[in-house]
């Protein structure tokens, strides 16, 4: 959500207002991904169910017991654990993010946004770590989705635009991290007052895997050739503007050979 965040002197008076983008990672209006797991909306049976769950300390011991798969039994979870369940997971979206922010600080302000904050705040009013709501405070960019090029963009500039855009994937991936949710939607235009200037903004990294000190070249080699998250945008691309961007793979060292296009088709 954009938001507006007043900057404060030291006397306390406001000085200037700038808009941002506010980041929430609040397991209660996931409204997606509630429907993904068949949970059902956020009521006020979930509120008092779930804040029971975490005052008697079951909370604390279920989510601990998901983190090692043979001590959770085959008993069905009801409401406290189904929330505890999204919390948990919503939190790692979270910190998932934040590590790939860091990754990329040499290309915040440029390739990625400016990640300008850390922000928490708590869904009740006790506080408790399992009440507590995470989220980034990041820069505003202002443009428009690769998903609606044609909508703003001349179709003189498709190909320019979309081969900058994969171009900007594979950068990213030089910093040792595989995005899973590599889609148009998550790809930005910055424009600028002079409309034959862009840059290619990248978000959305709740859902990556790093490359960690130690791993093996080839095991890392084959987890991106598997991803292809060029081919996410390339072959998309390319059946969405139907001819008027031809895609090549790059061919660059994780290119082991071409995927199936029917696999991003799904994506458009």
């Amino acid at each position: 959500m954009e938001v507006e965040v007043l900057a404060v002197s030291s006397g306390g008076s406001t000085k200037h207002a700038k808009h941002s983008m506010l980041k929430l990672y609040d397991w209660r209006y996931a409204t997606q991904l509630r429907q993904d797991h068949k949970i059902g909306r956020w009521t006020p049976y979930h509120v008092d169910t779930y804040r029971a769950f975490v005052e008697n300390g079951g909370a604390a011991k279920f989510v601990s017991a998901l983190e090692d798969t043979n001590s959770i039994d085959d008993q069905p979870w009801d409401t406290a654990h189904n929330e505890a369940f999204l919390f948990d997971y919503c939190r790692d979206l979270y910190s998932c993010e934040v590590k790939a922010y860091n990754r990329l600080k040499d290309l915040q302000g440029k390739h990625v946004p400016r990640l300008l904050a850390d922000v928490r705040f708590n869904a009740f009013p006790t506080q408790n770590a399992f009440f507590e709501v995470p989220g980034i405070l990041l820069e505003l960019v202002k443009g428009y989705s690769l998903a609606d090029l044609t909508k703003f963009a001349l179709q003189s500039s498709w190909q320019r635009i979309c081969d900058d855009a994969v171009r900007t994937i594979n950068l990213i991936s030089d910093y040792g991290i595989l995005n899973e949710d590599v889609k148009p939607r998550n790809i930005l235009i910055r424009t600028y007052d002079d409309l034959s200037e862009y840059e290619i903004v990248v978000v959305d990294f709740a859902q990556c895997r790093f490359r960690e000190i130690g791993q093996p070249e080839a095991a890392w080699k084959h987890e991106k050739w598997r991803q292809d998250e060029e081919g996410a945008i390339g072959y998309v691309m390319a059946q969405k503007l139907k001819g008027a961007f031809k895609y090549k793979p790059s061919g660059g060292r994780y290119a082991e050979k071409v995927m199936f296009k029917s696999l991003y088709l799904a994506h458009i």
